[in-house]
């Protein structure tokens, strides 16, 4: 299996050879399924912001739930053109400056905690 997993050329021919084995998923489409939030977002009940990059080979864009977002009251998603998987750092240090995953997500928490108003304007921003 091993061999297998080293010879998958996309994301889910990994997660058909590896990921659906070592965690006991049924299949692939069982493994998706539960794996993503589509038919989940109604359940959230507190404010979520959710930040994601268009071009995002593990999260890709046809894949983000943005109806069910829309539709929500708790949840929003930002979607940006570019930043890959985890590209919101800067710097040759990210880790010692401001970061704008840090700028962004401080003032979404800033207006949650300042009162629920405030949280569904920003909320129907980014829908």
């Amino acid at each position: 299996d091993n061999k297998l997993n080293l010879q998958s050329r996309t994301i889910r021919e990994f997660d058909a050879t590896f990921t659906v084995k070592q965690f006991g998923f049924k299949d692939i489409d069982d493994y998706y399924t539960q794996a993503t939030m589509h038919e989940k977002l109604h359940l959230i009940k507190i404010p979520l912001l959710c930040l994601n990059a268009a071009d995002d080979p593990f999260q890709p864009f046809d894949a983000v739930p943005l109806e069910a977002a829309r539709i929500s009251k708790f949840v929003a998603i930002m979607m940006t053109a570019r930043g890959g998987h985890i590209g919101f750092l800067e710097g040759i240090w990210p880790l010692v400056r401001d970061q704008y995953i840090s700028r962004v997500f401080a003032q979404y928490f800033g207006a949650v905690f300042r009162n629920e108003a405030d949280i569904l304007d920003i909320t129907e921003q980014y829908h």
